[in-house]
């Protein structure tokens, strides 16, 4: 936690804003993975007891942030190589291949304009250097297209991964700094406004394989 501190809290929905502190930390790489978290610590830097910090602790070891060890010590959550690739991608490839197929009569032209807006913003951002405002950008590019669902199944799962995949990004956020992020989701756009599912699905592969220097880091 070198470097970094908490805010001061108030005592208005302690517990959530709590939460959502340290899950902000996390989230945008303030606190990266493998970091030791100690309850008193961050009870001092809030001004807070450490009763709402364990229960924080305990919400984001269940949403996969943290991982907490008996009688040793709370980290933040890392996410492997192997799962990135063995796992995340092939579920995420899954759920939005699945999207596209069943929902590809709803991608009009406003869905497309919806999904261009995103993609501007992605441009504006990378030549404003905020690269943390475009990861999160890419992932609502992603979840506008698993929303289109009805299936509970499909958006529990994107769900339980979202975080994990916050984590990926955030742990690989130097590599938005190369613009091919951008024009990569641009030509997905492209494909999808085409409404040729054999050139969607060629590029949608392409997308989720990523530059193997971001995929692998």
């Amino acid at each position: 936690m070198a470097g970094f501190t908490f805010d001061q809290q108030s005592n208005i929905s302690l517990r959530e804003k709590v939460t959502n502190d340290i899950r902000n930390a996390i989230l945008t790489g303030e606190l990266q993975s493998g970091s030791r978290l100690k309850e008193m610590d961050i009870a001092e830097q809030m001004g807070v007891s450490r009763g709402p910090i364990r229960e924080a602790i305990r919400q984001l070891e269940r949403e996969g942030l943290l991982i907490s060890y008996p009688y040793r010590e709370t980290v933040v959550a890392d996410i492997t190589i192997d799962e990135v690739k063995d796992i995340l991608i092939p579920i995420r490839m899954h759920l939005e291949w699945f999207v596209i197929q069943r929902y590809i009569h709803q991608m009009d032209d406003s869905f497309i304009a919806q999904l261009q807006q995103i993609v501007d913003r992605m441009t504006l951002c990378f030549k404003e250097g905020k690269l943390e405002q475009l990861v999160e950008l890419d992932m609502l590019f992603h979840e506008t297209l698993i929303n289109l669902a009805v299936e509970r199944t499909v958006l529990m799962t994107w769900r339980s991964i979202l975080n994990q995949t916050r984590l990926h990004f955030i742990k690989n956020i130097r590599y938005y700094s190369n613009d091919t992020i951008v024009q990569d989701h641009q030509t997905l756009l492209d494909k999808l406004a085409s409404k040729d599912m054999d050139s969607i699905l060629e590029e949608l592969q392409h997308h989720m394989k990523g530059d193997e220097s971001f995929l692998f880091s």
